[in-house]
C-alpha cells in the first residue's frame, strides 16, 4: 500500500484507552506507516491520534452506554461523518460492546454494524463477555466482526464453535506489569514488623472504590488476629478518594489512623502483602501475578445486588464471577459478590487464610497455574498482526 495505512480506533473508558496506546506502540514494528484517528482518550492523543469525539471523560461504570447515550449517539455521528470524508482501512474497536455492537432495545445501532454497511473491516479487541452472560450478542459479532482478538485462553475455542473467526492474543495487563517493578527499600518497610500485612485493593473507579472500601473496613474490624494495613491508590486524585472514605467510615478506635494510604505503590504493596482484600475486575490478575492471597469482593448496592439473585443466577451461565476463578474453571479464591451480606464471614475467612499455611500454598500453587498461560507473549503485537492479516485478506 503506498499510502499509510488509516486505522480508526475507538475506546470508550480509560483502561481501554491504556490498551489501545499500548497497540500503537507495538504498530509500527508489524504495520509499518500508518494513520490513527477515532474516538479516543489522552493516551491516544499522545500518542498523535487525531481526536474524532471523547468518551473517556464520561464513561458509565455500570450499564456501559447508557449512562452516557446522548453523547455516545452524538459520538457515533460524528464517526460516519468522518468515514464519509476519509474512509479508513480498518475499524479497531475496544471493549464496551453496547457502543460497538449497538442496543436492539433502544435501536441504537453500534459502530461495527455501520463499518460492516460500509465495507470497512472490522477488528474487535477485548472480547465481549458472551460467555458469561447476553449471549445474543454473538449473532450481532459474528455478523459484523472480521476478527475478535481475545484476551482470555478459553475464548478462542468458545467463539470458534460460534462460527466467529477469533484469536486468543493474550492479556494486555501482563505486557505492563512485565514492566512493573517493586521498589527494594519500599519492599523491605513494609514487610517489617511481625504482625502480617493486609493490602487492600478497593478500586481505582470512584463508584466501586467508595463503596468496597468501606466494607473491606468493616472486614479489618472483625478480624480476630493482629495485623497490620495498607490501601493502594492509582494516583494522588484517588489518594485524596481514599482519604475521605477512611474520615467517613466507622473505624474500631484501634484501626482508625493505622491505615496507610500508598500512591502508586502496587508493586511494593503487593509484593509485600501477605493477604490481600481485592475489589473483583482485572486487579484480581494483579495479584494472582505476584501469587498472593486474596479474597475478592465486590458490592453493587442492594438494588443491582437484588436483580442479581433474582435474575441473573438465571442469566450468568458461569458459578464464578470473579476472574481468577473463571479461568481456573474452579473456586481456587474465595469471592463474595455481588454484595457482602456479612462482613464477618469474610473476616472469618481471612482469619484462616492468614493462619492456614496448607490452604496459602495450595492457593498460590494454583494461582501460578492460572496466571503463567497469560504472562507469555504480546498482547498488542498479537492484535496488529490480526489487523495486517484482516487488511489484507479484505
Amino acid at each position: 500500500m503506498a499510502r499509510p495505512l488509516r486505522i480508526f480506533i475507538s475506546v470508550a473508558e480509560d483502561s481501554a484507552d491504556v490498551h489501545a496506546a499500548a497497540l500503537l506502540r507495538a504498530a509500527p514494528d508489524v504495520l509499518g506507516h500508518f494513520t490513527v484517528a477515532g474516538l479516543t482518550g489522552p493516551r491516544l492523543r499522545a500518542l498523535g491520534a487525531e481526536t474524532v469525539a471523547d468518551l473517556t471523560a464520561h464513561a458509565a461504570m455500570l450499564g456501559g452506554v447508557f449512562g452516557v447515550a446522548s453523547r455516545a449517539l452524538a459520538a457515533l455521528r460524528a464517526v460516519e461523518q468522518s468515514w464519509t470524508r476519509q474512509r479508513p482501512d480498518v475499524l479497531v474497536v475496544l471493549d464496551s460492546p453496547e457502543l460497538h455492537l449497538g442496543v436492539p432495545e433502544l435501536r441504537l445501532r453500534g459502530m461495527a454494524p455501520r463499518a460492516r454497511r460500509r465495507g470497512i473491516p472490522v477488528v474487535y479487541y477485548i472480547a465481549p463477555q458472551t460467555w458469561a452472560s447476553r449471549p445474543w450478542r454473538n449473532a450481532a459479532i459474528r455478523r459484523c466482526v472480521d476478527t475478535l482478538a481475545c484476551i482470555l485462553p478459553f475464548e478462542e475455542a468458545y467463539f470458534r464453535s460460534r462460527a466467529i473467526d477469533a484469536r486468543f492474543v493474550g492479556h494486555p495487563l501482563f505486557e505492563s506489569l512485565a514492566r512493573e517493578q517493586p521498589r527494594p527499600a519500599m519492599v523491605a518497610r513494609l514487610r517489617a514488623g511481625d504482625a502480617p500485612l493486609i493490602a487492600l485493593l478497593p478500586g481505582s473507579r470512584r463508584g466501586v472504590l467508595r463503596r468496597v472500601l468501606p466494607l473491606q473496613l468493616a472486614v479489618l474490624g472483625r478480624l480476630r488476629r493482629p495485623f497490620r494495613c495498607a490501601v493502594s491508590a492509582v494516583d494522588a486524585e484517588r489518594a485524596g478518594e481514599i482519604s475521605g472514605v477512611l474520615a467517613a467510615s466507622p473505624q474500631p478506635p484501634a484501626l482508625r489512623g493505622t491505615i496507610e494510604i500508598l500512591t502508586d505503590e502496587n508493586a511494593s504493596l503487593l509484593s509485600a502483602a501477605d493477604l490481600v482484600l481485592v475489589a473483583s475486575g482485572t486487579a484480581t490478575l494483579h495479584v494472582a501475578h505476584y501469587r498472593k492471597p486474596m479474597i475478592v469482593m465486590y458490592d453493587a448496592g442492594p438494588l443491582l445486588g437484588g436483580a442479581y439473585e433474582y435474575f441473573g443466577r438465571r442469566i450468568v451461565a458461569t458459578p464464578h464471577l470473579s476472574l481468577v476463578n473463571l479461568l481456573a474453571d474452579r473456586r481456587v479464591v474465595p469471592e463474595f459478590m455481588p454484595t457482602v451480606p456479612d462482613p464477618a464471614e469474610v473476616a472469618a475467612v481471612a482469619d484462616q487464610l492468614l493462619s492456614d499455611h496448607a490452604w496459602r500454598e495450595l492457593m498460590i500453587a494454583q494461582l501460578d497455574e492460572v496466571v503463567r498461560p497469560l504472562e507469555t507473549g504480546s498482547a498488542s503485537r498479537g492484535v496488529c498482526e490480526i489487523v495486517r492479516s484482516v487488511v489484507n485478506t479484505t
